[in-house]
Protein backbone atom coordinates (compact mmCIF):
# COMPACT_ATOMS: atom_id res chain seq x y z
CA UNK A 1 0.00 0.00 0.00
CA UNK A 2 0.94 3.61 -0.82
CA UNK A 3 -0.47 6.41 0.97
CA UNK A 4 -0.62 9.75 -1.60
CA UNK A 5 -2.22 12.33 0.93
CA UNK A 6 -5.04 11.44 2.27
CA UNK A 7 -5.52 8.70 -0.57
CA UNK A 8 -4.74 4.69 -0.28
CA UNK A 9 -3.22 3.24 -2.98
CA UNK A 10 -2.81 -0.77 -4.02
CA UNK A 11 0.59 -0.94 -5.44
CA UNK A 12 2.41 -4.03 -6.49
CA UNK A 13 6.34 -3.46 -7.25
CA UNK A 14 5.99 -6.44 -10.00
CA UNK A 15 3.76 -3.97 -11.66
CA UNK A 16 5.71 -0.73 -11.46
CA UNK A 17 8.88 -2.90 -12.67
CA UNK A 18 6.90 -4.30 -15.42
CA UNK A 19 5.64 -0.66 -16.65
CA UNK A 20 8.95 1.03 -16.24
CA UNK A 21 10.54 -1.28 -18.16
CA UNK A 22 8.19 -1.25 -20.74
CA UNK A 23 8.81 2.70 -20.84
CA UNK A 24 12.59 2.60 -20.76
CA UNK A 25 12.41 -0.36 -23.58
CA UNK A 26 10.35 1.84 -25.54
CA UNK A 27 12.81 4.88 -24.75
CA UNK A 28 15.43 2.76 -25.67
CA UNK A 29 13.85 2.20 -29.63
CA UNK A 30 12.96 5.35 -29.83
CA UNK A 31 16.97 6.70 -29.13
CA UNK A 32 18.09 3.37 -31.08
CA UNK A 33 15.83 5.17 -33.94
CA UNK A 34 16.73 8.65 -33.71
CA UNK A 35 20.33 7.91 -33.67
CA UNK A 36 20.53 5.12 -36.40
CA UNK A 37 21.99 3.14 -34.02
CA UNK A 38 23.47 -0.22 -34.76
CA UNK A 39 21.63 -2.67 -31.94
CA UNK A 40 19.95 -6.39 -31.83
CA UNK A 41 16.24 -6.38 -30.65
CA UNK A 42 17.86 -8.92 -27.76
CA UNK A 43 20.39 -6.02 -26.84
CA UNK A 44 17.86 -3.99 -26.19
CA UNK A 45 15.97 -6.33 -23.90
CA UNK A 46 18.92 -6.41 -22.25
CA UNK A 47 20.26 -2.72 -21.51
CA UNK A 48 16.19 -1.98 -20.68
CA UNK A 49 16.23 -4.68 -18.07
CA UNK A 50 19.97 -2.83 -16.32
CA UNK A 51 18.27 0.19 -16.72
CA UNK A 52 15.03 -0.90 -15.14
CA UNK A 53 17.21 -1.89 -11.87
CA UNK A 54 16.61 1.89 -10.62
CA UNK A 55 13.25 0.74 -9.94
CA UNK A 56 14.58 0.02 -6.64
CA UNK A 57 15.39 3.56 -6.16
CA UNK A 58 11.21 3.81 -5.36
CA UNK A 59 12.89 3.13 -1.99
CA UNK A 60 15.09 6.44 -1.55
CA UNK A 61 12.87 8.95 -0.16
CA UNK A 62 15.61 12.04 0.09
CA UNK A 63 17.45 12.38 -3.24
CA UNK A 64 14.61 12.89 -6.22
CA UNK A 65 17.51 13.13 -8.71
CA UNK A 66 19.26 10.13 -7.81
CA UNK A 67 18.12 8.22 -10.66
CA UNK A 68 19.89 10.46 -13.19
CA UNK A 69 22.89 10.02 -11.42
CA UNK A 70 22.57 6.15 -11.26
CA UNK A 71 21.63 5.67 -15.23
CA UNK A 72 24.82 8.15 -16.12
CA UNK A 73 27.26 4.97 -14.43
CA UNK A 74 24.89 2.50 -16.05
CA UNK A 75 25.28 4.28 -19.30
CA UNK A 76 28.83 4.86 -19.02
CA UNK A 77 29.03 0.88 -18.54
CA UNK A 78 26.36 0.27 -21.66
CA UNK A 79 28.04 2.92 -24.39
CA UNK A 80 31.55 4.20 -22.89
CA UNK A 81 32.45 7.41 -24.86
CA UNK A 82 29.15 7.60 -26.41
CA UNK A 83 27.56 8.77 -23.47
CA UNK A 84 27.67 11.96 -24.12
CA UNK A 85 25.37 11.87 -27.21
CA UNK A 86 23.20 8.75 -26.09
CA UNK A 87 22.46 9.84 -22.46
CA UNK A 88 20.55 13.38 -22.75
CA UNK A 89 18.61 11.85 -25.66
CA UNK A 90 17.70 8.90 -24.01
CA UNK A 91 16.55 11.04 -20.94
CA UNK A 92 14.60 13.48 -22.85
CA UNK A 93 12.64 10.39 -24.70
CA UNK A 94 12.72 8.95 -21.50
CA UNK A 95 10.36 11.59 -19.54
CA UNK A 96 8.43 12.67 -22.08
CA UNK A 97 7.08 9.11 -22.84
CA UNK A 98 6.94 9.25 -18.91
CA UNK A 99 4.69 12.24 -18.37
CA UNK A 100 2.87 10.99 -21.71
CA UNK A 101 1.95 7.90 -20.15
CA UNK A 102 0.81 9.35 -16.76
CA UNK A 103 -1.52 11.93 -18.22
CA UNK A 104 -3.43 8.96 -19.91
CA UNK A 105 -3.57 6.96 -16.74
CA UNK A 106 -5.42 10.03 -14.28
CA UNK A 107 -4.81 7.21 -11.01
CA UNK A 108 -0.61 7.15 -11.98
CA UNK A 109 1.93 9.30 -10.47
CA UNK A 110 5.40 9.99 -10.93
CA UNK A 111 7.75 9.61 -8.06
CA UNK A 112 11.63 9.57 -7.72
CA UNK A 113 11.41 9.28 -12.02
CA UNK A 114 9.38 6.44 -12.14
CA UNK A 115 5.93 6.05 -12.65
CA UNK A 116 3.37 4.60 -9.97
CA UNK A 117 0.29 2.86 -11.49
CA UNK A 118 -2.01 1.95 -8.73
CA UNK A 119 -4.27 -1.66 -9.55
CA UNK A 120 -7.39 0.20 -9.61
CA UNK A 121 -6.15 1.95 -13.04
CA UNK A 122 -8.60 2.08 -16.13
CA UNK A 123 -8.37 -1.50 -18.27
CA UNK A 124 -9.43 0.55 -21.12
CA UNK A 125 -5.82 2.89 -20.38
CA UNK A 126 -3.91 -0.18 -19.52
CA UNK A 127 -5.35 -1.53 -23.81
CA UNK A 128 -4.59 2.06 -25.42
CA UNK A 129 -1.10 2.07 -23.86
CA UNK A 130 -0.29 -1.87 -24.66
CA UNK A 131 -1.35 -1.13 -28.26
CA UNK A 132 1.41 2.27 -28.52
CA UNK A 133 3.77 -0.25 -26.96
CA UNK A 134 3.12 -2.82 -29.48
CA UNK A 135 3.09 -0.46 -32.03
CA UNK A 136 6.34 0.98 -31.47
CA UNK A 137 7.75 -2.71 -31.29
CA UNK A 138 6.55 -2.99 -34.92
CA UNK A 139 8.09 0.20 -35.60
CA UNK A 140 10.78 -1.17 -34.45
CA UNK A 141 11.60 -4.48 -35.96
CA UNK A 142 10.93 -2.61 -39.30
CA UNK A 143 13.71 -0.54 -38.48
CA UNK A 144 16.12 -3.13 -37.42
CA UNK A 145 15.03 -5.20 -40.92
CA UNK A 146 15.96 -1.87 -42.80
CA UNK A 147 19.58 -1.82 -40.85
CA UNK A 148 20.28 -5.50 -42.20
CA UNK A 149 19.21 -3.80 -45.82
CA UNK A 150 21.88 -1.30 -45.40
CA UNK A 151 24.39 -3.92 -44.39
CA UNK A 152 24.29 -5.24 -47.86
CA UNK A 153 26.04 -2.05 -48.45
CA UNK A 154 28.97 -3.63 -46.69
CA UNK A 155 32.03 -4.60 -48.74
CA UNK A 156 35.27 -6.61 -47.45
CA UNK A 157 38.34 -4.38 -47.34
CA UNK A 158 41.97 -5.39 -46.45
CA UNK A 159 44.67 -2.76 -46.17
CA UNK A 160 47.91 -3.40 -45.69
CA UNK A 161 50.08 -0.78 -43.74
CA UNK A 162 53.67 -1.04 -42.52
CA UNK A 163 53.94 -4.63 -42.78
CA UNK A 164 50.87 -5.29 -41.25
CA UNK A 165 47.28 -6.32 -42.60
CA UNK A 166 44.36 -4.90 -41.58
CA UNK A 167 40.76 -6.90 -42.48
CA UNK A 168 37.61 -4.78 -42.03
CA UNK A 169 34.52 -3.81 -43.49
CA UNK A 170 33.69 -1.08 -45.77
CA UNK A 171 30.43 0.33 -46.02
CA UNK A 172 29.68 2.52 -49.60
CA UNK A 173 28.45 5.94 -48.46
CA UNK A 174 26.99 7.84 -50.98
CA UNK A 175 27.11 11.06 -48.43
CA UNK A 176 30.52 10.36 -48.02
CA UNK A 177 32.27 13.29 -50.26
CA UNK A 178 35.52 13.91 -48.44
CA UNK A 179 38.53 14.84 -50.51
CA UNK A 180 42.23 15.59 -49.90
CA UNK A 181 43.83 17.72 -52.31
CA UNK A 182 41.77 16.91 -54.85
CA UNK A 183 41.52 12.68 -53.74
CA UNK A 184 38.82 10.80 -52.48
CA UNK A 185 39.31 9.72 -48.79
CA UNK A 186 38.42 6.83 -47.79
CA UNK A 187 37.62 7.11 -43.55
CA UNK A 188 38.93 4.92 -40.91
CA UNK A 189 37.64 4.37 -38.07
CA UNK A 190 40.20 5.67 -35.28
CA UNK A 191 42.17 2.61 -33.07
CA UNK A 192 41.39 -0.30 -36.11
CA UNK A 193 44.65 1.09 -37.72
CA UNK A 194 48.15 1.24 -34.93
CA UNK A 195 51.21 3.27 -35.33
CA UNK A 196 50.61 5.18 -38.73
CA UNK A 197 52.17 8.46 -39.81
CA UNK A 198 50.21 11.51 -39.84
CA UNK A 199 50.94 13.91 -42.99
CA UNK A 200 48.60 16.31 -42.84
CA UNK A 201 45.68 17.37 -40.72
CA UNK A 202 42.19 18.57 -41.87
CA UNK A 203 38.72 19.54 -40.22
CA UNK A 204 35.45 18.17 -41.50
CA UNK A 205 33.18 21.30 -42.19
CA UNK A 206 30.09 20.01 -41.11
CA UNK A 207 28.29 19.96 -37.58
CA UNK A 208 30.52 17.56 -35.88
CA UNK A 209 33.67 19.85 -35.83
CA UNK A 210 35.71 16.74 -36.15
CA UNK A 211 39.27 16.73 -37.82
CA UNK A 212 41.00 13.88 -39.59
CA UNK A 213 43.98 12.69 -39.73
CA UNK A 214 45.47 11.96 -43.64
CA UNK A 215 47.90 9.01 -44.10
CA UNK A 216 48.34 7.48 -47.16
CA UNK A 217 48.83 3.45 -47.59
CA UNK A 218 50.61 1.33 -50.83
CA UNK A 219 47.20 -0.39 -51.56
CA UNK A 220 43.95 -1.06 -50.25
CA UNK A 221 41.84 -4.50 -51.60
CA UNK A 222 38.59 -3.53 -51.83
CA UNK A 223 35.99 -6.45 -52.65
CA UNK A 224 39.26 -8.62 -54.14
CA UNK A 225 39.88 -5.14 -56.28
CA UNK A 226 43.34 -3.42 -55.88
CA UNK A 227 43.60 0.18 -55.52
CA UNK A 228 47.14 1.70 -55.04
CA UNK A 229 48.75 4.63 -53.47
CA UNK A 230 45.12 5.72 -51.90
CA UNK A 231 44.90 8.32 -48.95
CA UNK A 232 43.01 7.48 -46.06
CA UNK A 233 41.11 9.36 -42.65
CA UNK A 234 41.67 8.26 -39.72
CA UNK A 235 38.52 9.67 -37.95
CA UNK A 236 36.77 9.01 -34.09
CA UNK A 237 33.01 9.59 -34.90
CA UNK A 238 31.91 7.59 -37.46
CA UNK A 239 29.77 4.67 -37.15
CA UNK A 240 31.42 2.01 -39.23
CA UNK A 241 34.58 0.71 -39.36
CA UNK A 242 35.01 2.31 -43.10
CA UNK A 243 33.43 4.53 -44.98
CA UNK A 244 33.87 3.83 -48.36
CA UNK A 245 34.52 6.53 -51.19
CA UNK A 246 32.07 6.19 -54.68
CA UNK A 247 34.62 8.21 -56.34
CA UNK A 248 36.95 6.02 -55.87
CA UNK A 249 34.33 2.61 -56.21
CA UNK A 250 33.53 3.00 -60.31
CA UNK A 251 35.39 -0.08 -61.28
CA UNK A 252 35.64 -1.39 -58.07
CA UNK A 253 31.80 -2.63 -56.84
Amino acid sequence: MITRGEEEMEVYIEFTYLSNFLIILVSLEMMGILLSKEMTYLQVLKHSFILSLGTLLLYVDKYSWIILIVWMIMFYYLYHNQIFLYYPIFIFIYFSTLFFTSSLIPEAFIYNGILITPLNTSSMMLFVIGLLVVLIQVMFIIYLKRKVRIDTYLYPLELEYNGKKYLIEGFLDSGNEVYYEGFPLILIKSGIIEDYDVIDIMELNDLRSEYIEIVKVNQIIVNKQLLQDVYIGVIKGIQYECLLNKALMGGVL
